[in-house]
């Protein structure tokens, strides 16, 4: 049965999280009809739950920086904690270069994305939950999306679409190419816990990140007394697994000391899940009359919390950028190349440090007490989210001529790093695993 959707839009969005959601109520008070197909209901579970200082402008544009605030734990930088190293080091987001905001807040993604999406419903967007999209096809005059609602099929026609599907990358995975990144190759696995003791925080609020020798670790608190722990490791290493998931996440807890201290009597709080296949880019961001946005084109990897951050600005230029294609369809793809080159740039900024972050020349450098040039606030700007600050490239230029030198020095550590990277062919871990509960 056709259950078509009563009017032709302007613009059809895949997916309800953050990028879904934000440009889709940037779109909509631009004037614009649109129509959002959201496969699950919200509040869902979703990992990713630390955001930038970046991201409360956008949260302000869109009016529920108030809201988000209400549910987020106060989050003033990072700690970093090495198996090389004996002290701590911190990175306050208030020694950014352009320090405003100097701070941002760790969210439970089930509520924060169900007010980004309920924000968008209230800004006039057509929002249909428990609605899968199977199918797209593109004519000279509209596009047409077929999705599955409530076991029947329905048809929602619009001119411009964009996939903001998430990891599943709908038109992503089938028209746009989606490549694996073969030079940065891992998966994830994560959990929320209990009774995670507040002594393993020197400041409260921070995101914890443990190198170990496989990876690192994440440590994020929430609300209502859980806290958000994630492995992110090689796929040489997942390939010793033996047993269930969780069983394995907790003996990879175990390998990190320093980590397995303080939370080897919390309680698992929730499954445990894995996601493979974690490092990816699309081999282009858009098409004819098509978008994508978010991780629905390019994922890196956690480390520095991009992932959100770089969602929702890419959402906010999309909105311009679509909004502008409609007007003007002639020169859709001049705006187009013009958004992928700005949003290349800022995934660009945040993946040159991830890719190098588990090699021992990066942690060195992290770690070390001295900085000279403000090339520590640097960094830290960039993992804020700023990306454009005034006396930012010059400093991460001189950072990378600073790094390059101390690779030459560890040329030993360098050679073994770089074997161990050649090595890695696949990943092991079914992509989108969850363990059973015990």
């Amino acid at each position: 049965m056709s259950r078509e959707l009563s009017e032709p839009f302007d613009v059809a969005i895949i997916g309800g999280g953050p990028a879904g959601a934000t440009v889709g109520a940037f779109l909509a008070r631009r004037g614009r009809r649109v129509a959002l197909l959201e496969k699950a209901h919200h509040p869902r579970f979703h990992i990713g739950e630390s955001l930038l200082p970046q991201n409360l402008p956008i949260l302000e544009r869109l009016g529920v920086a108030e809201e988000v605030a209400s549910i987020g734990v106060y989050k003033p930088g990072a700690e970093l904690i090495s198996p090389d190293h004996d002290a701590r080091h911190w990175f306050g987001f208030g020694e950014a270069l352009r320090p405003e905001p100097d701070h941002a807040y760790q969210v439970e993604r089930a509520k924060f994305d169900e007010i980004l999406l309920r924000n968008a419903r209230k800004s006039g967007v057509i929002v249909r939950e428990d609605c899968a999209v199977t199918s797209a096809d593109f004519d000279p005059d509209e596009c047409r999306l077929t999705y599955e609602e409530d076991g029947q099929s329905g048809v929602c026609r619009a001119r411009f679409v964009i996939d903001a599907s998430g990891r599943d990358g709908f038109l992503g995975r089938k028209i746009a190419a989606r490549r694996r990144n073969r030079s940065h190759n891992s998966a994830a696995m994560f959990a929320h816990f209990e009774n995670v003791p507040a002594r393993l925080w020197t400041k409260p609020g921070n995101i914890l990140i443990f190198w170990f020798e496989h990876g690192w670790i994440w440590i994020i608190p929430l609300q209502s007394g859980l806290t958000s722990i994630g492995a992110v490791c090689m796929p040489d290493y997942l390939k010793t697994r033996r047993g269930s998931l969780e069983e394995f996440f907790l003996d990879t807890l175990r390998l990190c000391p320093k980590a397995w201290d303080g939370v080897r009597e919390a309680r698992v709080a929730s499954p445990v899940r894995g996601a493979g296949n974690y490092s990816y880019t699309a081999e282009r961001p858009f098409g004819d009359r098509y978008l994508l946005l978010g991780d629905a084109y390019a994922f890196v990897d956690p480390v520095f919390s991009s992932g959100v951050f770089l969602a929702m600005n890419s959402a906010e230029m999309a909105a311009v950028s679509v909004d502008a294609c409609l007007k003007r369809p002639e020169r859709t793809q001049a705006i187009l190349r013009k958004y992928q080159r700005r949003v290349d740039f800022a995934i660009e900024r945040f993946s040159w440090f991830i890719y190098r972050f588990n090699t021992s020349t990066m942690r060195n450098i992290f770690m070390a007490p001295r900085d000279f040039l403000k090339l520590r606030n640097a960094v830290i700007t960039v993992v804020s989210g700023d990306v454009t600050a005034p006396g930012l490239a010059w400093r991460l230029t001189v950072f990378r001529l600073l790094f390059n030198f101390f690779r030459l020095i560890e040329l030993r550590s360098t050679r073994l790093w770089e074997i161990r990277k050649r090595g890695m062919q696949a990943i092991s871990m079914p992509e989108n695993e969850v363990a059973e509960k015990s």
